[in-house]
């Protein structure tokens, strides 16, 4: 948001509703998690550091740039970790699937060739956005599954509860090296539908911190990626409503492509491991 530059606030104060929010529930008996050990800190304070990071670069980058590029960048990191997956850690992948992940691609590169939004300081928060995407993907997919269901020392909400208190120092440094000492200052001379649209990402923190879990929670796997995929088809559409975002011909089949791409790879992998299983 340009009229209120200022993302490592934002960011505090979304993260900060997080923490709020799992630790009334914590504390009320709602959510459960599991005693905390000093390791669970250790291990997860990489993740928190990606995680500030993901959030921080996405806010740095939607002024410049239209929302739909924010979802075929985050498309692009599904081939990319597909295929370190496959380089460095063996993983097979079905020929359905191969050929999902090039056509998730070919998406991408039609939605480029033609960006008419294209901004080169978006394109670079996005770069950096992905790069902490997919360290953190690996991270988590590795250490949550690892204390959550081998071990069963934490829950999903204790991992989430972690995460979110541990980014919280990290964006306050943030925020102070960059001069943000007059961020609520600045708030005040807003107009209300940008203080609402503010306060409303803030809501949109504590959801990011427990939407996930809970949905894995109460159905299937891809239940949870069909409603992620629906979820960024909706956010384009409000975006181009909101924002007044313009979308070239060759952009709006790019991303089409795009998002049929990712979801095919998503529900391709749910039946290998359903087969898997049997």
């Amino acid at each position: 948001m340009r009229e209120w530059d200022f993302a490592n606030t934002l960011t505090l104060m979304q993260n900060g509703m997080a923490v709020m929010y799992l630790g009334a529930g914590r504390y009320a008996g709602m959510l459960d998690m599991k005693p905390f050990a000093a390791q669970q800190w250790k291990v997860f304070a990489v993740s928190s550091f990606f995680l500030a990071m993901q959030i921080l670069t996405s806010l740095k980058a939607l002024p410049f740039v239209a929302i739909a590029t924010v979802v075929a960048f985050r498309n692009t990191c599904t081939v990319v970790i597909a295929m370190i997956d496959y380089t460095f850690f063996g993983t097979k992948f079905s020929q359905p699937q191969l050929l999902a992940l090039a056509v998730t691609t070919l998406g991408m590169i039609l939605y480029a060739l033609q960006d008419i939004n294209f901004n080169a300081m978006g394109y670079l928060w996005l770069t950096g956005n992905s790069v902490a995407t997919i360290i953190n993907t690996f991270w988590n997919k590795f250490y949550i599954t690892h204390y959550t269901k081998e071990l069963k020392i934490q829950t999903s909400y204790g991992v989430s509860f972690i995460q979110q208190v541990e980014t919280l120092p990290i964006v306050f440094v943030l925020a102070v090296a960059n001069n943000e000492g007059n961020a609520f200052a600045m708030f005040n001379p807003l107009d209300m539908t940008s203080k609402l649209m503010i306060l409303a990402t803030c809501f949109g923190g504590i959801l990011i911190g427990i939407a996930y879990p809970k949905c894995f929670s109460l159905v299937s796997g891809t239940s949870v990626v069909v409603a992620s995929t629906a979820n960024k088809a909706v956010s384009i559409l409000i975006g181009m409503y909101l924002f007044g975002t313009r979308l070239s011909n060759l952009q709006v089949l790019g991303l089409l492509i795009c998002i049929a791409g990712s979801l095919w790879y998503a529900l391709e992998g749910k039946k290998g491991n359903k087969a898997h299983k049997k």
